[in-house]
């Protein structure tokens, strides 16, 4: 398995290779300010660790292990002479969309990391623990329902579409690589595996590293990271989710082996969405009309006909306008507030889930639900509306993008964070003698239809005999 290095800003630590060559103390800023490095390392991984400095709060440090080569420090160069989302007009109290490297950090004179913007470790969240329930109730408190999730997947498409138009390739688009905020902003890691082109001397960078889970099949089978890898990478993400943390290529196959992974799915193309007879799948999986109906026939684009030609994936402009029409028609369930779901569903996926005996992804039940007595089926609620109505910035994110690898976000298109949650719902009101809540008949069984039968029978033969005994007797009298 090839993975990523994991050294984001202050947002835990993947084991790795602590191996150092050297263990530089004297430390200073490309522009000569002096740097010390406090407490433990905030990350640590393969190619290095990241550090706070007591000189410079805004930054954190990633130190290599090892001294950087020469097409290392070219990539360092180029990547210091841009940032590709600099531009982008930020709420207030927004982080920064990427982790992009702004100093180059030295000792003796000799290149040993770079500085990059910090992120407070106690207010992000990483993308694959907003996957976990859990995390999601620890960390959010209820906050991140299935709305707020689809906010955080619109915002993760809107930042891979721009990455896109600006000619970067994120490349190792995963879980891992990313952390979510209490506002629902996404801010990608890692940056020094992006793949791009520096626009002064013409030198393609690119990029060997990437997640099973998150890896088309042409990156497994050692193919570089393009746009279209990378839209792979975002279908998955945004399956994941917006259907509580399951994969699209979970189960196992119905011929051949008992057991495969992930991997073995993906190399195969047996994604239950698109070949049901494929795969067993686990029992808690969701309906995957769970999704809205624009969002799940993307996705069953890019594992169809997408997981053949990669050219004809959805891109991330169609992935965001989808996800943006999605979040205008979000609706809350009448009887648990913590539940929202897509408009065109007729009632809540996530009752009828626990009804089932599965345990509720938004709240701390399991299993079958008891009804509140006389509440409505649902509420109507508008995610942009109430966006709109909190203090970040809801942007319009109105990007003109089709279902075709080509097409681009408006360039007026603004990343926005989530809808907060909805007020308590009011206490709810008696039972209404309604036909909604009408006790329904117990259906006819054969016997009842038989019984029926002989009824009408009988019946149709009494009124024929007095029929008749009429005429005759009009007969008789006649005569």
């Amino acid at each position: 398995m090839t993975t990523t290095d994991g050294t984001g800003a202050g947002t835990g630590s993947d084991s790795g290779d602590d191996d150092s060559l050297t263990d530089p103390v004297d430390l200073t800023l490309g522009d000569g300010t002096r740097i010390s490095r406090t407490g433990k390392p905030l990350g640590t991984g393969g190619q290095g660790s990241v550090w706070a400095f007591a000189e410079r709060a805004d930054l954190a440090g990633k130190i290599y292990n090892r001294p950087p080569d020469a097409a290392q420090l070219r990539r360092l160069a180029a990547m210091l002479r841009a940032d590709p989302l600099a531009g982008e007009q930020l709420a207030a109290g927004q982080p920064p969309m990427l982790v992009w490297p702004v100093q180059l950090i030295e000792s003796a004179g000799r290149p040993v990391g770079y500085g990059m913007p910090i992120l407070d470790p106690a207010a992000h969240v990483r993308l694959s623990g907003l996957l976990q329930k859990n995390v999601r109730r620890s960390q959010y408190q209820g906050r991140a329902h299935w709305g707020f999730l689809l906010g955080v997947a619109s915002n993760l498409a809107y930042m891979t579409a721009e990455l896109h138009q600006r000619g970067y390739v994120v490349g190792d688009l995963s879980s891992a690589n990313a952390v979510v905020d209490p506002k629902g902003y996404v801010t990608l890691l890692d940056c020094d595996s992006f793949a791009f082109t520096d626009p002064l001397t013409g030198e393609f960078f690119g990029s060997d590293v990437f997640t099973d889970d998150y890896a088309g099949p042409e990156r497994h089978r050692g193919g570089p990271p393009t746009r279209h890898s990378d839209d792979f990478a975002l279908a998955v993400l945004v399956y994941q989710l917006l259907t509580s943390g399951n994969h699209p290529y979970d189960g196992s196959p119905r011929v051949g082996a008992a057991e495969s992974t992930r991997k073995d799915n993906v190399l195969a193309g047996n994604s239950f969405l698109v070949h049901p007879d494929r795969v067993r799948v686990p029992r808690r999986q969701l309906p995957v009309e769970t999704l809205p109906p624009e969002v799940l026939r993307l996705a069953r684009q890019t594992f169809g006909p997408g997981w053949r030609e990669p050219a004809r994936r959805p891109s991330s402009a169609a992935w965001l306008q989808a996800l943006d029409e999605a979040k205008e028609s979000v609706v809350v369930c009448g009887e648990v507030p913590e539940h929202h779901y897509g408009g065109h569903l007729r009632a809540c996926p996530w009752c009828a889930h626990a009804e089932k005996g599965h345990p509720d992804p938004f709240t701390g039940g399991g299993g079958t639900r008891v009804r509140a007595p006389g509440a409505s089926a649902s509420a109507s609620y508008s995610a942009s509306a109430s966006a709109s109505a909190s203090a970040s910035v809801s942007a319009s994110a109105s990007a003109s993008a089709s279902a075709s690898a080509s097409a681009r976000p408006s360039a007026s298109a603004k990343a926005s964070a989530p809808p907060p949650p909805p007020p308590p719902a009011a206490p709810p009101s008696p039972p209404s003698p309604t036909p909604a809540h009408a006790q329904k008949p117990d259906p006819l069984t054969k016997g009842d239809i038989a019984l029926a039968i002989t009824l009408i029978v009988g019946a149709l033969a009494i009124l024929v005999g007095v029929v008749w005994g009429i005429v005759a007797l009009i007969g008789a009298l006649v005569s």
